[in-house]
């Protein structure tokens, strides 16, 4: 009988509910904010790099681009890269600006170009880090 009740009981008890606190950024997310970021400067985009983004224009896949007072056109191409010292760049996030496969083909420059880096070693441990590479042509 007192184990019919204990059980009574217990079943009587509003369960609590218990509200986890909210997940810390995994590493492998990249930060909101990007301005806070360490900067790699990367070398200047190639004669063929250039071409590539310049036909993109062209082709009508890449809206966003400047013409500068100069005539010049500009496509500006803003990233977030994930550095592991051990493995180097595990992660690249190019900002949207309109033109995907110029975002996509940035990204894969931006790992190579950063593999080639004279100072590599000096870029610390697991973190993230910011990068842009300016594709220029006249216009």
């Amino acid at each position: 009988m007192s184990l019919l009740l204990a059980l009574t009981v217990q079943a009587a008890v509003a369960p609590q509910t218990v509200t986890p606190p909210p997940a810390a950024p995994a590493p492998s997310d990249p930060p909101r904010e990007w301005s806070t970021l360490p900067a790699i400067p990367l070398p200047p985009a190639s004669d063929d790099m250039v071409r590539f983004v310049r036909d993109e224009v062209n082709a009508g896949r890449c809206v966003r681009h400047q013409t500068t007072q100069s005539g010049q056109v500009t496509v500006v191409a803003p990233l977030a890269l994930r550095f592991n010292a051990e493995h180097g760049v595990e992660t690249i996030v190019p900002v949207a600006i309109g033109c995907p496969t110029v975002e996509q083909f940035s990204a894969g420059a931006a790992q190579r170009m950063v593999r080639r880096l004279p100072y590599r070693a000096t870029l610390t441990g697991d973190r993230w880090y910011r990068t842009v590479i300016t594709y220029t042509w006249p216009g």
